[in-house]
């Protein structure tokens, strides 16, 4: 079966087809940001209308990644939306939690909730931890409430409840009440979205997917009915912010989910490439025209965390932005990306970003109207990007106009241009090795035994220079690099991660009820599952639990043994594994009463495998030279240009080098030797 994916990115949307076949087919529009899938919608035509890709579009599977989430939560461009709680918290989208991420800051700041406080509405109900009903619900003040919800201009609700986590009765009745009085009005419910302990980050994960729902669902409608008119008849399937695809049904519901996904794409691809050359333990490195992605990748798999937190006030302040209770693959995000601005800041120094050109108008050289200084104007013309090159040709730029902008910030700083142009450089990967540094730090890692698995359209062009600042010793650029997240959603299972906040202690322990949760989960996760057009007997589970001694405040995960076994023995593997991971995070044990929160339960079949592309002919001809400026050499250097695709495996070449491929740049410097792998990955090794 053949197998479409895109990628919608900030500035270019990529695309990945595995033909008929079994070769693989790359291709890369700019994205449009006003209707993300105007490019998706033309990229796919292109890459279908390629006379050498044979594809059968009746069994053609298309999978999806996209910002369009990410992007209505962070520009603020989502729908008007209301809040239902319980009467009496209607303000617990401004309280938050009560905690403070700077507690010296007198005038410490948040980020305005996505719901007005006029849109806020408390519901006459209250059920307590136990399940009893305190209050009943007082259903003509809802139904007053949501008539209210057309004149407003009001078009999708978040319904959370105190409690409702466990008890989703009232939720549930608040929804069905809604939908009679205003039935063109989305509903998303606080117990299907996240339905785990703590109410503020239930809220803000369950108000930002209402925030997001009515975009997504158009998002995926269109998609659908476009892909439909070519004759493509498989649902799409997208990716999800922990790295596995659900059905489109799935992702236009629950929009909260993927608000990641491009950047988990590329992490599940990062991880696959480096167990092809040997790596197990790695930092995968993703930057594209927007934004850049870190991930510390242990063991051959990235690390899913139970919570992320987006919209950040201070930046990598954790605590300053919108927290969300969803599986997420664990990484660092940065807005460094190729269309990421220059300027001369108040204290006349350089800064670069977090402001980027994006699409439109693009950078200076992109000749769309952009006339600020990027990062990818600064590496034109440092050489590092060719102009005839740049997108395999297929896309003009203008050195001209990339000077000219570079040239005006430089008279701004007092320094010649190719002076600013290295700053703009060397100032993007100070930042980002930085930002690694930490990553890996937070993780207990030292950066400088770790392979950076380098991707994305300006990875490549950034990774020598930030591996030698981080001490790194290998590179690897894989094959497709500037698309590496499209092939990430080809590589990528089908799976979804569903949670229950069920507290139990461990001196009350009901394996009856443990079962019931956990065949609960199980049978949800099946029928997503299948969904995806996965056979029942292909789908396998994966369980674990967060646990804590009691009166802690923080849980850890932990992997559950086998459901099956025997209650005591169940009992005494699950306490093994807690001591043997709460030792390992923190040098020590203690003697305290144990209890498990939240079960969580991964269902989703295995993941694919794919070739790299492989080259026509591997006879490792020059392509030719040009001027590339080099910091160890503080001048420009005659660099000779090669193909990535030509060049012979397991042959060794001096640096300094060029590499192209079509979506994406590899630069060698001096101080470094490279070679291709039998799986045509680019392997750079630093002196």
């Amino acid at each position: 079966m053949a197998k479409l994916a895109f990628d919608t990115g900030g500035t270019f949307t990529d695309f990945a087809l595995m033909d008929d076949a079994g070769r693989l087919h790359m291709h890369k529009v700019l994205s449009t940001p006003a209707n993300p899938a105007e490019a998706v919608i033309r990229g796919v035509g292109e890459l279908l209308a390629k006379p050498e890709a044979t594809v059968d579009l009746s069994d053609l599977q298309v999978l999806g990644a996209t910002t369009v989430v990410t992007n209505a939560v962070l520009e603020r461009k989502g729908v008007r939306t209301a809040f239902v709680t319980t009467a009496g918290f209607e303000d617990m989208l401004r309280i938050r939690n009560e905690g403070r991420y700077d507690i010296y800051d007198l005038d410490l700041q948040y980020p305005a909730p996505l719901v007005t406080r006029a849109d806020s509405f408390g519901a006459r109900e209250r059920i307590a931890a136990d399940g009893t009903v305190i209050a009943a619900l007082a259903e003509d003040s809802v139904r007053d409430v949501a008539r209210e919800f057309g004149a407003k201009g009001i078009r999708s609700v978040a319904v959370c409840l105190l409690h409702a986590y466990k008890h989703p009765e009232h939720e549930q009745r608040i929804a069905a009440l809604i939908q009679q009085e205003a039935p063109d009005i989305y509903v998303s419910l606080s117990s299907s979205v996240c339905p785990e302990v703590r109410e503020f980050e239930r809220a803000t994960t369950t108000v930002v997917n209402a925030y997001t729902r009515p975009q997504m669902a158009k998002h995926v409608a269109e998609l659908e009915h476009a892909f439909a008119g070519m004759g493509i008849r498989r649902p799409v399937l997208w990716m999800t912010s922990s790295g596995g695809l659900v059905p489109s049904a799935r992702a236009a519901d629950m929009p909260v989910k993927l608000i990641e996904s491009g950047p988990a794409a590329g992490a599940v691809a990062a991880a696959a490439f480096g167990q092809s050359v040997g790596e197990q333990h790695l930092l995968s490195f993703d930057m594209g025209g927007t934004t850049a992605k870190l991930c510390v990748i242990p063991n051959g798999e990235p690390t899913v965390s139970a919570e992320l937190e987006v919209a950040h006030l201070r930046r990598f302040r954790k605590g300053s932005g919108f927290p969300l209770k969803i599986q997420s693959i664990r990484m660092i995000e940065i807005g460094a990306g190729g269309g990421s601005i220059a300027a001369r800041n108040p204290l006349g120094l350089l800064d670069v970003g977090p402001h980027s050109a994006g699409a439109s108008p693009g950078p200076a050289a992109y000749g769309l109207g952009g006339t600020e200084p990027t990062v990818t104007d600064a590496d034109i013309l440092l050489g590092y990007m060719g102009a005839g090159s740049f997108v395999g040709g297929s896309f003009k730029v203008s050195p001209e106009a990339a000077r000219g902008a570079i040239v005006k910030l430089a008279g701004s700083l007092g320094v010649s241009e190719v002076r600013c142009a290295w700053g703009i450089h060397d100032l993007v990967n100070e930042s980002m090795s930085k930002a690694a540094a930490m990553h890996a730090t937070e993780l207990g890692v030292d950066p400088r035994s770790l392979p950076l698995i380098a991707f994305g359209g300006a990875g490549p062009v950034h990774a020598y220079g930030i591996a030698r600042k981080l001490g790194i010793k290998r590179v690897v650029c894989p094959a497709g690099a500037g698309v590496t997240s499209a092939i990430g959603l080809l590589i990528a299972p089908v799976a979804v991660d569903l949670s229950a906040s069920r507290p139990m202690a461990f001196d009350r322990w009901d394996h009856a009820e443990v079962r019931r949760i956990l065949d609960g989960l199980m049978a949800e996760g099946d029928a997503v599952v299948a969904g995806a057009g996965v056979l029942a007997d292909r789908i396998t589970h994966r369980v674990s639990v967060d646990m804590r001694h009691v009166g802690q405040g923080h849980e850890i995960a932990v992997e559950l043994p086998d459901a099956d076994a025997p209650p005591e023995a169940f009992r005494t593997v699950l306490a093994e594994r807690f001591f043997e991971r709460y030792r390992a995070l923190f040098g020590r044990t203690i003697d305290a009463p144990l209890e498990v929160l939240t079960w969580r339960v991964r269902s989703g079949s295995a993941a694919e495998r794919i070739d790299s592309p492989r080259p026509a002919i591997a006879d490792g001809t020059q392509k030719g030279s040009r001027r590339v400026f080099f910091g160890e050499v503080g001048d420009y250097v005659e660099t000779p240009i090669y193909d990535h695709y030509r060049l012979p495996v397991g042959v060794l070449f001096e640096g300094p080098a060029i590499v192209e491929q079509r979506e994406s740049t590899a630069v060698i410097g001096p101080a470094a030797t490279a070679h291709v792998t039998a799986e045509g990955h680019l392997v750079i090794d630093l002196h």
